[in-house]
């Protein structure tokens, strides 16, 4: 019973961990969005993922919608450029949407 009491401990430890490391990731991907000048009035939203295994990439969804593909391109980039500065194991998902009037509803 202690052992399996020791091997739940580390594992909520263990998942603690995790899921702090990818919040942490998140927030640094959503500065970095916010930061950029061309980006920071967009709704656009990161999600960070970290499955509890070590040696699982983070992967990094952003979703939202902008007006231009190029600024979907350069969304994608800044969050790649962002997560790299930490880890060199992640995925970035494109969840973003083209839409010519998003700012048009935004205002």
């Amino acid at each position: 019973l202690v052992v399996l009491l020791g091997i739940a401990v580390k594992l909520y430890d263990l998942k603690r961990k995790r899921d702090e490391e990818a919040v942490a990731a998140q927030a640094r991907v959503s500065d970095a969005l916010l930061m950029d000048s061309a980006l920071s009035g967009l709704p656009l939203t990161p999600t960070a993922h970290l499955p509890l295994w070590k040696g699982t990439p983070l992967v990094v969804e952003i979703s939202g919608a902008v007006p231009k593909t190029e600024l979907r391109t350069a969304a994608l980039e800044v969050a790649s450029r962002e997560i790299a500065r930490s880890r060199c194991d992640f995925a970035v998902e494109d969840k973003i949407r083209v839409d010519p009037d998003v700012l048009t509803r935004a205002a």
